[in-house]
């Protein structure tokens, strides 16, 4: 009975819990009488690795945080960084949905060299232009990291109810809330320290998904060279030159324009680009994009995604709101004046 009164209201919130590379998100957004949707709560804890079960210590200060904002009992959609799925895009001859679930796992199986019993299986359709042919992604994530993350969940409090890839929950998220992303020819990137995950969509159907693997970490890897003596008395000092951030986003800009000239012609270019993660809002990104691709960028900015007392601080919420979302029934309201 302690969670009756969650049960009775489970329709008028929407929780999300998001296992990122950097943090543990929650966010849960309230559902008032006028219809429009409010943030009632939003913390970060300390990363949480799913390859093993979470700490005892780290477990209570999740259940407190879940108890002192009153979600005890609450369903929740979960969400798990991309880089512990196994992800690719596959086409096997047109088949009914039966056979084409029980092939696509086989598929996976065969394709990532994983154990069957050890690993959950997900496909979704993509087009095909080819006749006699049906294309499809498959994703894959081991069991043992699935049950770590409902086991956290469940022990701090809450009732998972679904797990998906961060990257696509932050693509439905900006779908939902970035004005004209349903329409035309459009790319998006969810960029997380270890893994952007680019996802190309067309008229509002997934039309391609490529994972870039690099260190896309906000923080900057130079060492900073102003804190070291000049050990050579002869040499000339010179300062500092820190131009390691421009590098890596132009890798990652190089990498996103080859996968686009596999996936589009000429003709059929993306009319833009929108990015989601932490470094989304780094101009030296949003730049390298623009002049390697040759296509406007632009943040989603995932902090002004939803209404509330204060606004979040960081570009990092687009997997855990995308995530609600699937539980507001009233989307549009949640956007910020």
């Amino acid at each position: 009975m302690r969670h009756f009164k969650n049960i009775l209201t489970k329709q008028t919130m929407a929780v999300a819990v998001d296992f990122a590379v950097d943090a543990l998100r929650c966010i849960a957004i309230e559902r008032a009488a006028d219809g429009t949707w409010t943030r009632r709560v939003a913390f970060e804890l300390p990363a949480a690795p799913l390859d093993r079960s979470m700490d005892d210590s780290a477990l209570r200060e999740f259940s407190a945080k879940v108890t002192e904002a009153g979600l005890n009992g609450c369903k929740c959609r979960v969400t798990i960084a991309s880089n512990l799925f196994r992800m690719d895009m596959a086409q096997l001859p047109t088949m009914n949905e039966q056979e084409l679930a029980a092939s696509a796992r086989f598929e996976a199986i065969d394709r990532f060299g994983v154990n069957e019993a050890d690993v959950m299986i997900q496909h979704a359709p993509l087009p095909c232009k080819i006749s006699g042919r049906c294309a499809f992604l498959l994703l894959a994530a081991p069991l043992s990291i699935i049950r770590n993350a409902t086991h956290a969940v469940m022990s701090a409090g809450l009732s998972p109810c679904s797990i998906e890839n961060a990257a696509c929950a932050a693509l439905r998220g900006a779908e939902q809330r970035f004005d004209g992303l349903n329409t035309g020819l459009n790319a998006f990137i969810h960029v997380e320290p270890q893994q952007a995950v680019l996802l190309l969509m067309k008229d509002g159907e997934l039309q391609y998904i490529r994972a870039m693997q690099g260190d896309w970490s906000s923080d900057v890897c130079a060492k900073d060279l102003s804190g070291h003596e000049n050990m050579d008395t002869g040499s000339i000092s010179l300062d500092p030159v820190d131009s390691s951030g421009s590098w890596r986003w132009n890798s990652l800009a190089e990498e996103t324009l080859r996968c686009l000239r596999q996936a589009c012609t000429e003709s059929t270019w993306p009319a833009r680009i929108i990015v989601s993660g932490q470094p989304s809002s780094n101009r030296e990104l949003l730049d390298a994009l623009k002049g390697v691709c040759g296509i406007d960028s632009a943040s989603v900015d995932s902090a002004a995604w939803s209404l509330g007392h204060e606004k979040l601080t960081s570009d990092t919420w687009a997997a855990a709101l995308g995530a609600a979302s699937l539980d507001m029934k009233n989307t549009s309201s949640a956007r910020a004046a």
